[in-house]
């Protein structure tokens, strides 16, 4: 576990681009073992809860829609691949020799990486999202945090988002 993540949460955490993150109280490199004695808990660990959660929520109601994506594409590509092989056996069988059946077919290979395209984008952004989250929660969990989350996502007809993020604590001990 990073000292450093420790220091996300906290209020005391000083940044700068060439020592990187210190404590505001010791002005020094974090230097602790389990968990930090100064931290101070206020507005940003709520903050970075709040946004690490809706970050996988929004990523995760995603996935009908790239299931979707998927399907389309896929079944397009396919469908192209069948069409110019039938195509291709049905002039062969005429006599005829034509270069527009491997044209479809190509095209229809060409689709393909769209559909495949999607889901591995869905997979990685939801495992870096679920990582996150992960590592917050554990972060949390050693100062005896609980806390329960609610995301309220409403998309209108142009798809501009209003969240909402109901955060309630189930436990708050930080020592």
């Amino acid at each position: 576990m990073e000292k450093s993540k420790h220091c996300e949460i906290c209020e005391n955490q000083l940044y700068d681009f060439k020592t990187g993150t210190r404590c505001g109280i010791t002005n020094e490199r974090p230097c602790f073992k389990e968990k930090c004695s100064d931290i101070i808990f206020d507005k940003k660990y709520q903050d970075k809860i709040r946004e690490v959660n809706i970050e996988f929520e929004s990523i995760r109601r995603d996935k009908f829609l790239c299931y979707l994506n998927f399907s389309l594409y896929f079944g397009i590509g396919v469908s192209l691949m069948f069409t110019g092989y039938f195509l291709g056996v049905y002039l062969f069988k005429k006599g005829a020799m034509s270069t527009v059946p491997m044209v479809i077919i190509g095209i229809g290979f060409l689709v393909l990486p769209k559909a495949i395209g999607s889901l591995v984008s869905y997979y990685q952004k939801i495992s870096v999202a679920q990582m996150k989250k992960t590592k917050l929660d554990e972060i949390l969990s050693r100062y005896n945090i609980e806390y329960s989350i609610d995301v309220i996502i409403n998309a209108d007809i142009h798809d501009n988002k209003e969240i909402e993020a109901n955060l309630t604590f189930l436990r708050k001990h930080y020592r």
